[in-house]
């Protein structure tokens, strides 16, 4: 579970569109374009799943992406809650 928690930290790092073999990996595009548009974490979040589908990652899925209260307002982060398909009682999540 670890590895796919620091696959989503490199994701949020990386461009989106940025890697050929995975065209829905890397979403820090989307979060610098949530500060103008609060609608962008559900693309996020949509991205992610293509993402780690393309991947062969199954049984695991991205359920929200909220932005974290912050007190230094130059820099947001958000964190994302990841849910085990076949116990969905299982959710981790991870600081982006």
């Amino acid at each position: 579970m670890q590895a796919v928690l620091s696959l989503i930290r490199v994701m949020a790092q990386t461009p989106h569109g940025s890697w050929q073999a995975c065209p829905h990996f890397g979403i820090r595009d989307l979060f610098e374009q949530a500060r103008a548009r609060p609608g962008l974490p559900q693309n996020a979040i949509q991205e992610i799943n293509l993402a780690l589908a393309d991947l062969g990652i199954a049984g695991l899925r991205v359920e929200s992406v909220t932005k974290d209260r912050q007190e230094n307002r130059d820099v947001d982060s958000y964190t994302v809650k990841v849910v085990s398909t076949a116990d969905p009682g299982k959710t981790y999540s991870v600081q982006v």
